[in-house]
């Protein structure tokens, strides 16, 4: 009987016991596995503590150095009320005398409010907002004295991104804010800043220390992600600042004169590619696009000299090749053409057809070709393409290939209706036209480097292909030249200076009909004629002159790119081949003369080119004038006359 209550007893007890480790068992599979998340997460915020920095955005800088988009750091500073005792802590004393030097703002006021604070137990609180670096550092001075333990103010690091010239280089350069795909940092929405992402971008550091429950010892589960250098790469643009300023202060001049729609402007370096500036004006505030790489429009009759161009490659015409005008108009498939001169008829050459922008003489040439090889030299200059400018989002241009086109559609285009480009491809295409028939590809960036100053990547120029001969080039810009001399572009005629370029006015459409004196006024000229190193193009769209002629492309726009020709040789000291040709042939007749040294009295200049002139006076604030064309023959003030109260000098050539 015992024996058997002793076994049922034992029983129970073996009973109880596994069904308390069942229990037990269930209750770690419940915080080992079903509960484990949360158990950590606890954990880990009772003996961990995170930790990032963010390096700093690279800049935007032109090809010479001048910042177009930068960093400015600021600082919030913060206090923990809580720790400060009112009537004995130093830190206390320190911040009235960071109040005493007016270093930060901080009246009676604010020490009342502090007290209270104190007392109840507040842990955070600003007491500045957006401080410099030299207030940083004064503020730092004054808490030198105080163990680290004891400071109870720290600086929260804000950077806050900064443009150059906004007005100017917002379309083009773009800017940073934050986007779903950049919770932690401002990332560039567009432009450059969009573009060039990556490389701009500064890294994240981010740090996760695991301390012991008494917080006083790290420990070494501790995990640390390093990066050399957190700060982003700067990228430089090929963009010079001094010509982007001359580019847009002259267009932005006509836009406003013209009280114009918008306003359109580039420079190109024809031999490699390089744009160096670029302008756009719009009477919409809100529009954000760059029109430059984003609009596309008829080009009018500065779309001409590619098409002569190309026949000329071909061989299907020649330059003393002759074309009957008639009275100023022909009849294609029941649709009369006319020229936009009354003035302009009877035989015409090529280089005619072109000075004179003959309407009737472009659909003449344009017989000549099949429709295939039209299509073929309008694919060769790169208009069924994007040009790849490295700027995120240019726009392909609505080109149709030969078999849907109509009767009249290469009539039209020969003149510059019917096809649309925008003008970075007008632009680019035009310099092939004159740099010995090279297409490059246009480009914006120059270079990136590092905060190291190490070059990351360097962009060079590339030729895309060949697209017409040299000697036909060389055709081309002798045509070009008469066009600015005696022809439509004249009044982008800079003196001392031979200027090429062709006018452009084409008419605005709206719902397939052509509209009466709405107009888009361009000019796309180059310059030194003997070795082009500008091609500047310039349109203005509904330009609101008095008379129809003012919102031609040779009285709205031929000027602007003359004033602009004007200013870039006298602050990048361009000189014409022509002046060096002359100086070869006469100094075999003029003795050898010491070269000028200038002084207190003005030096003898006669004998010089314009070049010497403006290199001996370089760093000087005298306004010279040249008038003329080869080598100094008059000059005012004379030689030997004292330069105190003289601002102007002229000199004229011969």
């Amino acid at each position: 009987m015992k024996k058997n209550r002793f076994h049922s007893r034992l029983t129970g007890i073996m009973y109880f016991v596994c069904i308390l480790f069942m229990c037990i068992g269930l209750r770690l599979c419940q915080i080992q596995l079903a509960k484990k998340a949360m158990y950590r997460s606890r954990i880990l915020n009772q003996i961990e503590a995170k930790d990032e920095e963010i390096g700093e955005r690279g800049n935007i800088l032109d090809q010479n150095g001048k910042q177009l988009a930068f960093n400015k750091r600021q600082y919030t500073v913060i206090i923990d009320p809580s720790k400060i005792h009112i009537n004995e802590d130093q830190f206390l004393k320190n911040l009235q005398d960071i109040a005493e030097k007016k270093i930060l703002d901080l009246d009676a006021s604010f020490f009342e409010t502090l007290e209270k604070e104190f007392q109840a137990n507040k842990k955070y609180k600003v007491i500045a907002k957006k401080i410099d670096d030299v207030t940083k550092e004064k503020i730092k001075e004054c808490l030198s004295k105080i163990p680290e333990e004891r400071k109870y103010l720290f600086f929260k690091k804000e950077i806050e991104r900064e443009y150059y010239r906004k007005d100017i280089y917002e379309t083009l350069v773009g800017m940073v804010r934050f986007t779903k795909d950049s919770k932690e940092k401002k990332a560039g929405v567009f432009g450059i800043e969009s573009r060039y992402e990556p490389y701009l971008a500064g890294k994240v550091l981010r740090r996760s220390k695991y301390y012991s429950r008494d917080k006083k010892k790290v420990l070494p589960t501790s995990m640390e992600w390093m990066y050399t250098n957190l700060n982003g790469n700067n990228v430089y643009l090929t963009l010079d600042n001094e010509i982007n300023y001359i580019l847009n202060d002259e267009i932005k001049a006509q836009y406003d004169a013209l009280n114009a729609e918008e306003a359109y402007g580039i420079i190109m370096d024809p031999q490699n590619g390089k744009i160096l500036g670029i302008s756009a004006y719009t009477r919409n505030p809100k529009d954000l696009r760059n029109q430059v790489f984003q609009n596309q429009y008829e080009p009018g009759s500065i779309f001409k000299p590619l098409i002569v161009a190309a026949a000329l490659d071909e061989g299907l015409i020649q330059k003393n090749s002759t074309f009957n005008i008639g009275n100023g108009s022909i009849v294609k498939y029941r649709h009369t053409i006319r020229e936009s001169s009354r003035t302009t008829t009877g035989i015409l050459t090529t280089t005619e057809v072109i000075k004179k922008s003959s309407n009737v003489g472009m659909v003449l040439i344009s017989d000549r070709f099949t429709e295939e090889q039209f299509e073929k030299a309008l694919r060769k200059f790169g208009l069924y393409d994007k040009t790849g400018v490295d700027f995120p989002n240019e726009i392909k241009p609505y080109t149709t290939p030969h078999k849907k086109w109509d009767k009249l559609k290469k009539s039209n285009m020969a003149f510059g209706q019917g096809i649309t480009v925008t003008p970075i491809q007008m632009a680019t295409a035009f310099s092939a036209v004159v740099n010995g028939g090279k297409l490059f590809r246009p480009y914006l960036v120059e270079k990136i480097v590092d905060d190291d100053g190490v070059v990351l990547r360097r962009n060079i120029p590339r030729v895309v292909r060949q697209v017409i001969k040299p000697e036909i080039s060389e055709m081309l810009v002798g045509m070009l030249e008469e066009t600015v001399a005696s022809g439509t572009g004249s009044k982008a005629k800079v003196e001392g200076y031979r200027v090429g370029g062709k006018t452009g006015t084409a008419q605005l459409s709206s719902n397939g009909r052509y509209l009466a004196h709405q107009y888009l006024a361009s000019f796309v000229g180059f310059f030194p004629v003997e070795d082009p190193q500008y091609v500047i193009l310039v349109m203005i769209l509904k330009p609101q002159a008095e008379s129809v002629f003012g919102r031609y492309g040779g009285t709205a726009s031929a000027p602007v790119v003359g004033n602009i020709i004007r200013r870039i040789s006298k602050i990048k000291n361009v000189s014409s081949q022509e002046v060096s040709k002359i100086i070869s042939t006469k100094k075999e007749t003029l003795e050898e003369k010491p070269r000028p040294v200038l002084g207190e009295e003005m030096p003898d200049l006669k004998g010089l080119s314009p070049k010497e002139v403006m290199n001996l006076f370089q760093t000087t604030d005298y306004d010279i004038h040249i008038k003329g064309t080869g080598l100094v023959v008059q000059q005012e003030p004379a030689a030997g006359k004292s330069l105190e109260d003289v601002n102007k000098i002229e000199v004229i050539l011969e």
